[in-house]
């Protein structure tokens, strides 16, 4: 085949290099032909150039319900090199933003739109300068939607995380948001009761902190943002060791107890500013004496704890007790 074709243009070749009159005319044939070509070239033409559509940024909490158009047909006054160039090298389509197109409700959902006359510049970009714009068809693109079904679910934080020594949480740590509005199909929703966060992993923290940690999404639903913010809040805190004798409560007027030991040792956790509440009595040690007929020990249990102290360790925490019926 290879052959075949050396042939076939060898040959014309070799009649040309034999017959210079020949020769000398399709040089002048040539010269003629460039001068034409480059004339047409320079004058202006009208022509219809095919340009691509690129949708971004769907609404998450609908869903197309006609495949939007690919093209828009723009009718133009241009050089014929301008045309070539178009033609040849420009690959840019025309970007159509669903957050900031028009809107029109309708029955179960609504119609996105974009006034194409209102997108000559953007059009005007993608083509030569010197390219004259004279209309665009269609005038509207209109895409319409359905909304999708939906479902509000608590946000999971997975997490692990490892405070300084001397260190712990202020406040409870906060998830903003708390909670994510899931789209998709009703089968996939009724599925999900929350979603979870990829792991937190944190050694070390001993200053306040928001992460960003994305949650994950499961296949087939859509959300409209994929992140949520974690505020941690810690502050130094100190120990402190107290005893307390125990209380009993809910005793039978008919009985009387007696407990061994009678007092316990209490570790306290609380923040530095909140040192001078130790030289206050505010902490009760107890145990209910209801729930000791059918034990052999019983615990103890506390109240009156402010606001910032933690009980970090009772011992013992629970007793050997003497129930004595009078």
């Amino acid at each position: 085949m290879f052959f075949s074709f050396r042939k076939v243009i060898g040959t014309p070749l070799n009649i040309l290099r034999k017959n210079k009159k020949l020769n000398t005319y399709a040089f002048f044939f040539f010269i003629s032909f460039s001068f034409w070509f480059l004339t047409m070239l320079s004058k202006i033409h009208e022509t219809t150039f095919l340009v691509p559509i690129k949708y971004i940024n769907y609404p998450v909490d609908l869903f197309e319900v006609v495949s939007p158009a690919d093209y828009v047909h723009v009718r133009v006054k241009a050089s014929g090199i301008s045309i070539i160039s178009f033609q040849l090298f420009n690959y840019s389509p025309l970007v159509l933003n669903c957050n900031v197109a028009n809107s029109q409700p309708i029955a179960n959902g609504k119609n996105l739109f974009w006034i194409m006359n209102s997108k000559r510049k953007d059009v005007a970009e993608i083509l030569d300068a010197s390219v004259e714009i004279m209309t665009i068809t269609p005038e509207r693109i209109v895409v319409p939607f359905a909304n999708r079904v939906k479902k509000e679910v608590p946000v999971i934080l997975n997490a692990d995380i490892n405070l300084k020594q001397t260190f712990w949480l202020a406040n409870d740590i906060r998830l903003t948001p708390s909670s994510v509005v899931l789209y998709g199909e009703q089968s996939l929703l009724d599925s999900i009761s929350n979603v979870t966060t990829e792991l937190l992993d944190l050694d070390g923290v001993d200053e306040n902190q928001v992460y960003e940690v994305a949650f994950i999404l499961p296949n087939g639903l859509e959300c409209k943002t994929n992140f949520v913010g974690v505020e941690i809040d810690v502050e130094p805190f100190i120990e402190e060791v107290i005893t307390k004798e125990v209380e009993i409560r809910h005793l039978r007027n008919d009985y009387s107890m007696k407990l061994f030991p009678r007092n316990a040792s209490v570790i306290l956790r609380l923040s530095k500013d909140k040192h001078q509440l130790l030289a206050a009595d505010f902490l009760r040690l107890y145990i209910d004496a209801s729930e000791a007929e059918e034990q052999k020990k019983v615990q103890i249990k506390y109240d009156n704890l402010p606001v910032g102290v933690k009980v970090e360790r009772i011992y013992p925490n629970r007793l050997e007790f003497l129930l004595i019926k009078e």
